[in-house]
Formats: structure tokens, sequence, C-alpha cells
């Protein structure tokens, strides 16, 4: 029982993640937890595991134009018994929405992962951030890591993150549908 709450303990500790979202919060950097799921045993077997832990992940975010948002980040299996980091660069698309609570986007982007040795990925995925104040949120996200059948070092696999969400200047959210 005492492990399962430092686990929780240390879950909620590691969540914090930073994102810009709009003309007004222009530079953003955060931590977060992340895992990658890799889709078959025998893939798991050859990498050392289906499951590799991300903890902690640190990304810097800057909003450039448009509803679209430049994000960096690194992350290393420092809790897992798998070497595996990557180094990610993804552009956010977020569909004008950037004021709102609710904050859903689509990225696309590229990764460089050291793993056996370092592989190229191609990255596709979704998010969502929902905010409940003007400066915390809490978001989710989901990228597909395609990496080329030819690099024998690296195959395909989902990376998923979580966490809280901190606006450095605050943010104007727009009132929700009940509060008109």
């Amino acid at each position: 029982m005492k492990t399962k709450i430092l686990f929780i303990s240390l879950l909620f500790a590691f969540t914090i993640q930073v994102k810009a979202q709009s003309e007004k919060q222009k530079w953003s950097a955060g931590i977060s937890l992340a895992s990658a799921h890799y889709m078959t045993e025998f893939q798991g077997k050859t990498l050392g595991g289906k499951y590799v832990y991300q903890t902690p992940r640190f990304n810097i975010s800057k909003y450039m134009f448009y509803n679209i948002t430049l994000d960096v980040g690194i992350s290393a299996a420092i809790f897992d018994s798998q070497a595996y980091t990557t180094f990610d660069g993804i552009a956010r698309y977020d569909f004008g929405t950037s004021d709102n609570n609710v904050v859903p986007y689509i990225l696309l982007g590229g990764s460089f992962i050291k793993a056996k040795v370092l592989t190229p990925t191609v990255n596709i995925g979704v998010g969502n951030t929902f905010w409940f104040s003007q400066k915390y949120g809490f978001n989710l996200q989901v990228m597909y890591k395609y990496s080329e059948v030819k690099f024998e070092s690296q195959y395909s696999h989902f990376y998923t993150s979580i966490g809280l969400v901190y606006s450095f200047s605050g943010r104007t959210l727009n009132p929700r549908l009940w509060e008109d």
C-alpha cells in the first residue's frame, strides 16, 4: 500500500507540463511523465521491453502564428532498465481554440531516438489541454512515432504523455457555456 501511495505521489510531483497556447503566452517550458508502447511482444523483447517509462520529460514551446506552436523536448528512461532517450521536435495546430477551456490540437514532427543506436522517426498525434483556471490545466497527448523498416534498431510505436499545464502569463479564458 505504501508503494502505491509513493507511486501516486511521484506521479503528481512529475506531471507538471508547461505550454504556451496563444499569442499572449509565447514561451513556455515543462516537465511531464511519458511512456513508449511497442505494439508486439517481439518488438518489446528485441528492444528490452514492451513499455518504456520516461521520467521526466522536459520541453520548451513557442507560439509562432496562426494557431501553430513549435515544441522541442527531451526525455530519457531513467527509472526503466531499457535504454531509450528521445529528442523531439513537433508543430502543434490548435484549431483557433487557444483561449477556450478545452484546447484540442493535432501535431506533426520528428524525433531522434537513442536506444541501441540513434534512429529517426516521423511523429503524428493528437492532444488536448483542459484548463481549470487562468494559469493551470491538465494535458494529455498521444503520438505515433513511425520508424522505417530499414532501421532495425527501432520499431514504430505509440508515445503518450500526461501532465499539469502552467501558463506563465495567465490566460483570458472564454466563459463556459453554462456561465453565459
